[in-house]
């Protein structure tokens, strides 16, 4: 079995036993991701909240004691590993088609296992989800790239430009 296949059974297996957990304990299971590539295998395990807010180191500590105990009686991943719960973060990864779909109109980059007109790297518009066909504009055109031909892809972050309001919690200045 190559790589390619190994890992995405392991991360597939690792979310639909894991899901119930971290709903269990408050959360929700974004992605499971597996890479063992460095020689340091590890299953990270991106968790949300419900109600939108940030995930914090305390909530990253809740779900990692509620999965570690499961994890280690089933003993489906055959080797030592690391286990690293985070928040997807500001370049959250994509992976499903509702992954995308919440991130219309906003930068990803995206790698391909295989050239697709002649290139595997791409950076643009995340324009519209159809079925298994992502649709990101380029440069001012539009590509359309299959969801398996997807090795990885996430958002690219994007600071805010000089004059415009950051999202988030605003802060007051201190007098």
């Amino acid at each position: 079995m190559s790589e390619r296949f190994a890992a995405s059974d392991i991360a597939d297996r690792a979310e639909q036993a894991l899901s119930p957990l971290v709903v269990e304990a408050g959360f929700q299971l974004l992605l499971c991701v597996w890479s063992g590539a460095d020689g340091r295998p590890t299953l990270q395990v991106f968790i949300e909240r419900p109600d939108g807010e940030g995930v914090g180191v305390e909530d990253c500590v809740q779900v990692h004691h509620a999965i570690t105990d499961f994890l280690d009686a089933e003993d489906f991943i055959p080797l030592a590993y690391f286990l690293q719960v985070s928040s997807p973060g500001l370049e959250r990864p994509l992976k499903r088609p509702e992954h995308f779909e919440s991130q219309l109109g906003k930068l990803a980059r995206v790698r391909t296992w295989e050239p697709i007109a002649e290139r595997r790297n791409w950076k643009g518009t995340i324009q519209q989800v159809d079925d298994d066909i992502v649709t990101i504009l380029v440069d001012g055109q539009e590509h359309r790239i299959p969801l398996p031909a997807i090795e990885k892809a996430n958002l690219v972050y994007e600071p805010p430009k000089k004059g415009q309001k950051r999202s988030g919690s605003s802060r007051k200045r201190r007098r």
